[in-house]
């Protein structure tokens, strides 16, 4: 497998784009259990490096501590 995430910050007025690719990830496979997580340590320290004030409240993400439910698409 290769666990993949791309995404984009901030929302508002984008400056950075990123991709994380894992290969052969270990303890699970899916983009948002694997590379999600590096991509957001990766933009939280390049946008704060780059000087980018959030454009959200800092208490309006979900983290794995969240209580959100588990979905995944049967296949």
């Amino acid at each position: 497998y290769v666990s993949s995430f791309v995404g984009f910050a901030p929302v508002s007025d984008p400056r950075l784009i990123v991709a994380v690719m894992v290969d052969e990830p270990q303890g699970g496979y899916y983009g948002g259990q694997v590379a999600a997580p590096v991509f957001s340590n990766i933009v939280a320290g390049s946008l704060r490096m780059l000087g980018v004030p959030p454009d959200a409240p800092t208490g309006n993400t979900i983290g794995p501590d969240s209580e959100v439910e588990d979905v995944r698409e049967e296949t």
